[in-house]
């Protein structure tokens, strides 16, 4: 067989083999995005935002990375993760100390008219990372040794990230590492360990929070000085606190001030009904209600669902379980515990963000800056978005040798 017939012969396979659906999944989000960040952003004669221009640029480049990515064998990746983790750990030191702060944070380096956040590529570094040795410790993850050095992993990017402040991320890198740990085969006993840790710090947040709620009303009622600021005995910051409040107890927050967004969010979600009020007539988006700077990440399925309704909603869950149940089905099969490991942490890590982005606007759950993957204005996360779901492809194609 001449090289020529070869080649064709692999892309014909290739090709047969490719997970189309999760290819149409993934433009239909695409469009979505681009539309509603379109609708959120748009001003009277003013043409097309530069928002979904970049957007538009950043899913272009998205979709080059998805297809390398996919092509290249997950193992050779994998091999490579220690060279990836390293390069991200130089940037993540890097923004703490140098990058300009903006709203309050530092996790952005800017280029022109471009910012990366470094941050988003840990999670890509760490799970390549952990998938590689947890693999190469098959057999042996009872030993407490190859779980310290997973948990180190995984926690020293996570801190750094956490002191940008960047909680919504470093909270997924740790989510991660367990879930990892758990497909590896670790000790069952290890996790209700950690249940039973989780369950004291929880109730210690739950301690703070009420503390914190009495120490509102004593300042409110002019017993501390209204620039008293609280003092956490878990080292909580007011606004960490004011998310966790606006979950739990939402009366007790400013609703001009703390609770502004949320409370947005709830009415633009509300006021969409079951059919929305059409594409670029959400008077709560469009009226500025919900500010730009949140209504374009954070706060964009609110957007959508104003516009779009319950229909539409319902459509855009339905196309992330066509993502999420694709994966599942990938790590089930996958040739080896290196892509079942692979195929597991990134279909985990979908599935969080959009848990946790979407119980963000529905305000049951502390809104922690989890943007939601495809939709979210936002080039970096896009980016890692379709490399993740790249790894997804590659273990699929080469589950078996061709």
């Amino acid at each position: 067989m001449t090289r020529r017939r070869k080649m064709e012969e692999f892309f014909r396979e290739l090709a047969a083999d490719f997970r189309w659906g999760q290819m149409i999944a993934i433009g239909c989000l695409m469009i979505f995005s681009l539309l509603f960040i379109s609708s959120a952003t748009a001003r009277d004669g003013e043409g097309v935002p530069d928002e979904v221009k970049k957007q538009a640029l950043w899913f272009v480049v998205g979709l080059f990375g998805y297809l390398v990515v996919a092509l290249v064998d997950y193992r050779w990746v994998c091999r490579k993760a220690w060279l990836l983790y390293a390069a991200t750990l130089a940037p993540l030191i890097w923004v703490l100390h140098k990058a300009k702060e903006i709203y309050g944070a530092k996790r952005w380096i800017t280029f022109g008219a471009f910012t990366v956040q470094p941050s988003e590529f840990a999670k890509l570094s760490v799970l390549l990372a952990l998938c590689w040795h947890l693999s190469r410790r098959e057999g042996k993850t009872h030993d407490w040794r190859s779980i310290a050095v997973a948990a180190l992993l995984a926690l020293l990017p996570a801190a750094l990230i956490d002191r940008q402040p960047d909680l919504g991320t470093a909270a997924s890198i740790v989510a991660l590492l367990f879930l990892l740990l758990f497909l590896a085969g670790v000790s069952l006993r290890f996790f209700g360990a950690l249940a039973l840790v989780a369950l004291l710090l929880g109730g210690a947040v739950g301690w703070e929070t009420w503390r914190y709620i009495q120490f509102r009303h004593e300042r409110a009622a002019g017993l501390v000085p209204m620039e008293a600021r609280y003092p956490s005995l878990l080292h909580l910051k007011e606004y960490q606190l004011n998310r966790i409040v606006g979950v739990v107890a939402p009366e007790e927050l400013d609703q001009l001030n703390e609770g502004w967004n949320i409370r947005q969010s709830l009415i633009a979600i509300g006021s969409g009904r079951l059919s929305g009020k059409g594409w670029g007539k959400g008077d709560v988006t469009r009226g500025g209600y919900l500010p730009r700077t949140v209504s374009l990440n954070d706060f964009i399925f609110a957007v959508f669902a104003e516009e779009s309704g319950f229909v539409g909603g319902t459509i855009l869950v339905a196309l992330y379980a066509v993502l999420l149940l694709g994966g599942a089905r990938v790590a089930i099969r996958a040739g080896d515990s290196l892509g079942m490991l692979v195929a597991g942490g990134v279909t985990f890590l979908l599935f969080f963000h959009v848990f946790v982005n979407i119980g963000m606007t529905l305000g049951i759950l502390p809104v922690v800056g989890v943007p939601l993957p495809l939709m979210s204005y936002g080039g970096s996360f896009v980016l890692v978005s379709m490399m993740l779901l790249g790894l997804l492809q590659s273990v699929w194609l080469h589950r078996k040798p061709y």
